[in-house]
């Protein structure tokens, strides 16, 4: 059953955090970087012949699939949120959003997506889920409309379908490209058995090559944290390296306490377990939650020394749980940047009353590329041409780009962990083209007191923190098993 139409209805209020299209000029695709657009100055005739060709248009019609009730309620109705709060920010009276519930199913998204076309929508927001972008795809395809979805696997875009997510590909890229830079050269990783992890491997081998370094060792474990010792032990070498104490320990031992050359490599051998180096210099782990901390912890233990071996992650990274885990102090991974993304979910959790997951990020800045596309726009085009503009677009989660296959590309950060905060050691860029471009404005929060939105509000019902993470994956266990989200 699809919701009610949700439309701005004259409820205007400064805007918060914004999307705008940036880069080289190229009329009126340059966007004021700091907001989303603001309505068309010009009144737009109403006409009964919206679909014909050069008429203006009274209604720009966004349909928006979410899993609005099932398991994944809670996400789909955050996102949700975050695209209804995009659609007041945007204070043009021509958007109108029409949800429709997939129930987190292929069979749903057939059921939501045949409801939604009959309604005759301009432009698709979402689904969450591959599974139910792959159902409705080649509907959309008869239909000439585009689609832009949340889900992680690379493998459903294309042929109408854009992607805004968070790409681990190019986390992975991304980081691997700086350590490289800071004289990195010897690179392991320990990735897990699952087709994400597979994913991750082929992209961390092809970064390496790439930046023309050395693949040195590569380990595999299961998606079971008490299955992780001998993993870590064998791309350590720890049993080789082990063997080399106990060899050295034994020998200078046997020359006896008058030796006092050996007594004295004795006792700078005390607080150590193993002699020798491994075969590396940088090891990505691409995990996150409670399983990176398992494994940091052996990584750890088995003397792959943090002082000496640099640690790399992915945006699963991005979670301040790691700020308890003294082995991970100084690793370093790549993200969007953070500052726009923290004051739009404190907004968020202001205008809710409770903490939304960071992929509500996502809805927002769909519904802002949106406006921001029909902008002073007589007629909506949400052509593939307009959706991936080479400039690129500056959002809440920075800098991005669709490509012609379907695929984001995002300006990232890399950062580094310490005890308290993450720290930017190499900030995201800001443009797509080699030239500079004006800084983001701050945000500066409405001076006429708290927003109100209880009429968008009441029209999703708040989602219910179940104690779940939300880090890029849209659920993270799920993510362990298969990468296909």
């Amino acid at each position: 059953m699809a919701l009610s139409f949700v439309k701005n209805t004259g409820l205007i209020l400064v805007v918060a955090l914004g999307l705008s299209a940036c880069g080289a000029d190229t009329g009126s695709m340059v966007r004021d970087i700091a907001t989303i657009p603001p309505a068309p100055t010009e009144e737009i005739p109403i006409d009964d012949t919206p679909e014909q060709d050069g008429i203006a248009r009274q209604e720009i019609r966004l349909g928006i699939l979410l899993p609005l009730s099932g398991t994944d309620a809670v996400i789909g109705k955050a996102l949700f949120n975050a695209a209804t709060l995009a659609l007041f920010d945007s204070r043009d009276p021509r958007l109108t959003l029409l949800p429709h519930d997939t129930k987190g199913t292929a069979e749903g998204a057939v059921e939501a997506m045949t409801q939604l076309l009959a309604q005759q929508p301009d432009l698709i927001i979402g689904p969450l889920f591959s599974h139910s972008i792959t159902a409705i795809k080649q509907m959309a395809q008869q239909a000439q409309i585009n689609v832009i979805g949340f889900s992680s696997d690379h493998t459903v875009a294309g042929d109408g379908v854009f992607l805004m997510n968070f790409r681990m590909e190019e986390q992975i890229k991304r980081v691997i490209g700086y350590a490289s830079d800071q004289g990195y050269a010897r690179f392991a990783t320990l990735v897990p058995e699952t087709a994400y992890g597979m994913r991750a491997l082929e992209i961390f081998g092809a970064s390496v090559i790439d930046q023309e370094r050395e693949l040195s060792s590569v380990g595999f474990y299961p998606a079971d944290s008490s299955k992780l010792v001998k993993p870590v032990k064998n791309i350590a070498r720890y049993n080789e390296r082990r063997k080399n104490y106990t060899r050295e320990i034994d020998f200078l031992e046997r020359l006896g306490e008058e030796d006092d050359f050996a007594q004295e490599m004795l006792d700078e051998l005390k607080n150590e377990e193993t002699i020798g180096d491994v075969d590396f210099d940088a090891i990505l782990l691409p995990e996150g939650g409670a399983m990176l901390t398992t494994l940091a912890a052996w990584v750890s233990y088995y003397e792959i020394d943090p002082a000496k071996i640099k640690i790399l992650g992915t945006g699963l990274w991005d979670d301040e749980m790691l700020f308890l885990e003294p082995q991970l102090y100084g690793g370093w991974f790549a993200a969007p940047d953070h500052k726009k993304a923290t004051k739009f979910l404190n907004r968020y959790k202001d205008l809710y009353g409770q903490s939304g997951p960071r992929l509500a990020t996502l809805a927002y800045d769909t519904v802002a590329l949106a406006a921001t596309l029909v902008r002073q726009a007589r007629i909506p085009n949400f052509s593939a041409e307009q959706i991936t503009d080479a400039n690129g677009f500056s959002g809440i989660e920075g800098l991005f780009r669709f490509g012609s296959d379907g695929l984001i590309q995002r300006g990232l950060a890399v950062y580094e962990v310490s005890n308290k905060e993450f720290t930017v050691i190499d900030p995201a860029p800001t443009s797509f083209i080699e030239r500079d471009i004006p800084e983001d404005l701050e945000f500066t929060p409405p001076e006429f007191g708290p927003e109100d939105h209880s009429e968008a509000a009441s029209l999703a019902p708040l989602p219910v923190n179940d104690g779940r993470p939300f880090p890029y994956n849209p659920i993270q266990e799920d993510a362990a098993n298969n990468y296909d989200q």
